[in-house]
């Protein structure tokens, strides 16, 4: 039970991208508000109302042994038509779920290149405004992906879904710690005018942070987690490699990009 601790994670990854979606938001401050709160009550209805149905119609033990859980319980009821109109929600959700990665991944580089902490090319837009060579370079990514799929069938959803954890994992331990380090940073009146304080602060935050430990110990009890936990840390060590090498801190951050 407590390995399954990485495909939870795996699946809840990506709710980060509400805060990229400020810049591109009409009225941040109260759509992302809004779009955060919304969050637990989306899991709520997707995961957990989902997951009580499921395990009230069919036994637990058999759910998922199978291939897809709804699709098994679908076709167990005899309703093959739902079943593939449930294939291409999935395939629908997958391909949705490409498209966020896209414009998030196209989003960070872009400033990141602006700021001098990635290649000047990221930085290139087209005449729509478009920063393309992010996106080729995550299509790039994408086709390796199903090169990879062919190559290593049966091993690479769970090294991927591990990796896939790392990422998150980190990603929300940097979040938590930035964000426990500016709020420290406030003071009494500048807090007072936050417009959307954390709840429970500082407890939620510290039970954060010590979850996403708890989270980094899981994967390093498990064969099957560990290596994609060394694959992550030694990215890591060469990114900060990188960083010390090319980018320059103090240095003057660049003006807007031309389109190109």
């Amino acid at each position: 039970m407590v390995a399954s601790f990485t495909i939870v994670i795996f699946a809840f990854g990506g709710i980060e991208v509400i805060g990229l979606t400020a810049g591109e938001a009409g009225d941040p401050q109260r759509m992302i508000p809004k779009a955060i709160n919304s969050v637990p009550l989306r899991i709520l209805l997707f995961y957990v109302l989902t997951l009580l149905v499921l395990m009230a119609i069919w036994p637990w033990s058999r759910i998922g042994t199978q291939g897809s859980p709804f699709v098994q319980i679908f076709n167990g009821l005899g309703i093959d038509s739902a079943a593939s109109l449930l294939n291409l929600v999935v395939i629908l959700a997958a391909i949705s779920a490409i498209n966020s990665d896209i414009f998030c991944t196209g989003r960070m580089l872009y400033g990141m290149a602006g700021n001098g902490q990635a290649p000047a090319a990221f930085a290139r837009l087209s005449a729509a405004g478009v920063p393309w060579m992010t996106v080729l370079v995550m299509t790039l990514a994408l086709l390796l992906g199903v090169l990879l799929n062919y190559l290593l069938p049966h091993e690479l959803f769970l090294l991927f879904a591990s990796l896939v954890t790392f990422a998150v994992v980190w990603v929300w331990l940097i979040i938590l710690l930035a964000q426990v380090a500016m709020r420290r940073s406030l003071d009494a009146e500048e807090v007072a005018a936050l417009h959307f304080p954390v709840p429970f602060w500082p407890w939620g935050q510290y039970l954060a942070i010590a979850f996403m430990l708890f989270i980094f110990a899981v994967m390093a009890s498990f064969p099957d987690t560990r290596t994609a936990l060394g694959i992550g840390a030694a990215w890591l060590v060469l990114l900060s490699f990188a960083y010390g090498l090319w980018v320059r801190p103090g240095r003057d951050v660049p003006g807007e990009p031309e389109p190109s």
